[in-house]
């Protein structure tokens, strides 16, 4: 018979389901849903394939629409239950069974109301939108759903650290100006806080007092505070206790000694190049 049409074999062709071909021509679909369902079906069962990674760019290249339309009629097949997605939005497609499909699509009722509804003693019985028709949309997923333990659901709230009370006023060279008993140069000072820092020592109040204390020591002891100071700073003392300072300047300074250059006479022969007499005596 010339009226039936050859599948050329040589170019490979789909094996379709009769009952999944039945189905596509009598459900209720758009036509760009239509559209999407064949392309599914030809990337799923055209392969011998359950299901099939497939995202809205692919199907919309084999579709010729743009990716926004695609992902609506997506959306708008899985609420139909035509077709289903393992796992979440980026999970793979494949066509459900017949059995499973929505035929035709059920609009939700329409509450009509006249202009006398709208009187103030009258309440409306319609409720307010408060979420999109697709956040609405249960998405049917073949596999069953994954059940997290109730840690994950209500993760537990990190502690609210209290606040840092304000910082103190550092203490520095102004203070120690206001609080110098002793009269010590500026200099000193500004060389004593430069030390402290270096050593990672911190500059309080109650160390200033406890220096001021120490200096009294050495005032007593017969050394002046900018000597005393001046012996810490040398020696390179993080602390600072008068003791130290009356023992290193009570001890003597040891005094240099350049050595002599007359040495070595023992060690010198003085009869080389004489001749030894008889009598024992040498000479030329």
């Amino acid at each position: 018979m010339t009226n039936i049409f050859q599948i050329d074999k040589s170019r490979g062709f789909t094996r379709m389901d009769n009952q999944l071909m039945e189905s596509l021509a009598t459900v209720d679909l758009p036509a760009r849903d239509l559209r999407v369902v064949m392309a599914i079906a030809r990337q799923t069962i055209g392969y011998q394939l359950a299901t099939r990674r497939l995202t809205a760019d692919e199907i919309g290249k084999l579709t010729n629409m743009r990716r926004d339309v695609t992902s609506k009629s997506i959306s708008h097949l899985l609420e139909r239950r035509i077709i289903y997605r393992v796992g979440g939005s980026r999970g793979e497609i494949g066509i459900s069974p017949i059995s499973e499909w929505l035929f035709h699509e059920e609009k939700a009722p329409r509450l009509t109301e006249t202009k006398s509804s709208h009187s103030a003693d009258i309440v409306s019985l319609r409720f307010d939108a408060s979420e999109t028709k697709s956040a609405t949309c249960h998405l049917y997923i073949k596999k069953p759903l994954l059940t997290l333990p109730s840690e994950e659901i209500n993760p537990p709230q990190p502690k609210q650290t209290p606040a840092k009370p304000d910082r103190k006023t550092p203490f520095g060279m102004a203070q120690l100006l206001a609080d110098n008993p002793h009269n010590l140069p500026e200099q000193q000072l500004a060389d004593w806080l430069a030390q402290r820092k270096a050593r990672r020592a911190a500059v309080t109040a109650t160390v200033w007092a406890t220096v001021n204390a120490e200096l009294a020591k050495c005032v007593e002891a017969g050394i002046t505070a900018p000597d005393a100071i001046t012996e810490a700073l040398t020696s390179g003392w993080q602390g600072f206790k008068a003791a130290w300072v009356i023992k290193r300047l009570s001890e003597p300074v040891p005094q240099p000694t350049t050595p002599s250059r007359h040495t070595g006479f023992d060690k010198r022969d003085y009869t080389a190049g004489l001749i030894q007499r008889e009598d024992g005596s040498y000479a030329f």
